[in-house]
């Protein structure tokens, strides 16, 4: 049976998300409420089939929303991994928003536009979201931490 989960924020593990309480986040963006809550996120999906795709959001207050996408196929041991490309000429730059995460600066979309890559992930988890540009990590040459 397929799973779907998440860790956003301080709340406890949600083993059923409902989609309507994610939206207040990105839809009415405070940033106190994701500072308070640590600042980011982990939507999970593995399929029937043992297919996993993770959605990871990352706020910061003063860039936006950080959106990197996971997917790995059953039986793999490597996945793949893209980034949501906010700002193309910053992307190969490295932001540090504390507690050992550290993004593309360009990967920060405004928080509606960081929601569309949720809707979307909730909707269809195994696929990148279509209305977010994306780009490989694997192609991404970036500044030393």
């Amino acid at each position: 049976m397929a799973k779907f989960k998440c860790f956003f924020l301080d709340h406890a593990l949600d083993a059923e998300p409902d989609l309507r309480f994610y939206a207040e986040f990105f839809l009415n963006y405070q940033p106190s409420l994701w500072q308070n809550g640590g600042g980011d996120g982990v939507f999970s999906f593995i399929s029937d089939a043992g297919d996993k795709a993770d959605l990871s959001v990352l706020e910061n207050t003063h860039l936006g929303i950080s959106v990197r996408y996971n997917f790995r196929a059953a039986g793999e041991r490597k996945g793949v991994e893209f980034y949501a490309v906010g700002h193309p000429a910053k992307m190969h730059l490295i932001e540090d928003c504390g507690d050992d995460q550290f993004v593309p600066a360009g990967s920060f979309l405004p928080p509606e536009k960081a929601w569309l890559a949720v809707e979307d992930f909730f909707t269809q988890p195994l696929e990148k979201s279509r209305r977010v540009e994306w780009v490989s990590s694997a192609g991404l040459a970036t500044n030393d931490c």
